[in-house]
């Protein structure tokens, strides 16, 4: 039984869950982004701002789960099973197309990459999209050899999946996919790449219309989001955050531990030995890398992760070759990943923890609902364990002003020292360091 694909692809996604239960801490607090996303569905939190580069489908995900409760630890293990559900499914298409040996390493490689556990429990589209494209470039191939009703519905599963979780993607996955189906003279194929992409395109392009006047502005506005898109050395920078931290912005920070990179330059050189044999992957995992790293002027490794899942089976396919020295460059690779890990799970979560227990201070001195947070710029994580409203703080206004008309408990975070036009408001001490007070938040008298 163990020596067939499904099978051992089915350990390897359970192995994938172990690893997560095992490695990140399940009481994690929700970041900013995973708020922003999570709020759009839980009932009873408020939507946060949901800017025009982010899309709906990571909602739909955790959509299930916060219908019961919005407990993080919760939400951690419903991700955590998407996530190894999502990595079966994705290489379930390989099945027929890989060896044992290679299917096994390439999903079982992409697994145990740290971003992928770190991001395996969390709120976030960019796992989801690099299982989408697996599936999708797995099913053109499948239905390349031969044409068959699940081959078309893993296909159009995967594009539209891509589509309705970070659109921009999916144009870059289709620039190989549609082509090759051409080449191929796969026109169903080229026709269901198409339709899917479309369809799953369409939630957002409504939204853009309905919520900022018209696609193009969208596009305008989710360009000016990322700092605008132009050419820029975003290769350095993700190069330089290949093994942490978790987002790198802007990406100032020195080469320490020059080793922990060497993986990253390597999984290309190994997928390009294996070129021949593996074009189309090759290519698509390149395709949906380049926007990051030539037109993006910051870097988060996550963004690459449906590239690294890509690149991943040409890779496999050449390390399933080597000999010798397999077992001890495979046992390299993990203590690299599971260095990295430690880093950024050292750096990340003691944050968020600490973020979470100020929050909690803030409920405990009064701010709860009917309530709203004012402010310059307000954390959507703030707001989604507060369950607060928001009201942003526009230039030449003091908070009082902005705060004026608001019913029920109105608050405001900042550090140190209280924002203009709250200095009479009740103040409440939040974190201290030497006994100075490093955070505060000033309640608005009632």
């Amino acid at each position: 039984m163990l020596a067939r694909p499904v099978p051992l692809l089915g350990l390897v996604a359970l192995g994938y869950l172990v690893l997560q239960a095992l490695l990140v801490p399940a009481d994690m607090t929700l970041e900013w982004d995973e708020a922003v996303y999570t709020s759009q569905v839980a009932p009873g939190v408020p939507d946060a701002v949901f800017s025009a580069p982010r899309a709906r489908g990571v909602t739909w995900l955790v959509a299930p789960i916060v219908q019961i409760t919005t407990d993080p630890v919760a939400i951690r293990w419903w991700m955590m099973v998407l996530a190894s559900a999502g990595l079966f499914l994705a290489f379930l298409p390989w099945t027929r197309l890989l060896t044992p040996k290679v299917l096994v390493l390439a999903a079982g490689l992409f697994a145990t990459l740290w971003v992928s556990v770190w991001y395996g429990p969390q709120v976030m589209p960019n796992l989801y999209v690099a299982f989408g494209a697996v599936l999708a470039i797995g099913s053109l191939l499948a239905v390349r050899e031969s044409p068959s009703a699940w081959g078309y519905a893993g296909l159009a599963a995967g594009f539209a999946g891509v589509a309705m979780l970070r659109p921009s993607d999916v144009l870059w996955l289709g620039v190989v996919a549609g082509p090759a189906a051409l080449l191929w003279r796969r026109w169903a194929a080229a026709a269901t790449i198409l339709v899917a992409a479309a369809l799953g395109s369409v939630p957002w392009v409504v939204e853009a219309y309905t919520s900022f006047g018209s696609l193009l502005q969208r596009w305008a506005a989710a360009g000016e989001v990322q700092g605008g898109i132009a050419p820029a050395p975003g290769f350095w920078y993700e190069f330089k955050a290949a093994s942490g931290p978790a987002f790198c912005r802007p990406c100032d920070i020195p080469l320490d531990r020059p080793y922990l990179l060497i993986w990253w330059l390597a999984l290309p050189a190994l997928a390009l030995v294996s070129a021949r044999r593996h074009p189309v992957p090759l290519l698509a995992g390149f395709a949906m890398a380049a926007p990051y790293l030539f037109l993006v002027d910051y870097a988060a490794p996550r963004f690459l992760l449906p590239a690294y899942a890509l690149l991943m089976i040409p890779a496999a396919a050449t390390a399933a070759r080597f000999r010798p020295p397999f077992a001890v460059l495979l046992a390299a690779y993990l203590v690299v990943q599971f260095t990295a890990f430690a880093g950024v799970k050292g750096q990340d979560y003691p944050l968020r923890q600490f973020q979470a227990a100020f929050v909690q201070k803030m409920i405990a001195a009064g701010v709860t609902r009917p309530c709203t947070l004012v402010g310059v710029s307000v954390n959507p994580a703030h707001q989604f364990l507060t369950g607060c409203e928001v009201r942003i703080v526009k230039p030449g206004e003091s908070v009082a002003e902005a705060a004026e008309g608001i019913p029920g408990v109105v608050a405001t975070l900042s550090q140190k020292t209280p924002p203009k036009g709250a200095e009479e408001w009740d103040r409440h001490v939040l974190a201290s360091s030497n006994g100075k007070p490093t955070w505060i938040t000033m309640i608005r008298p009632k």
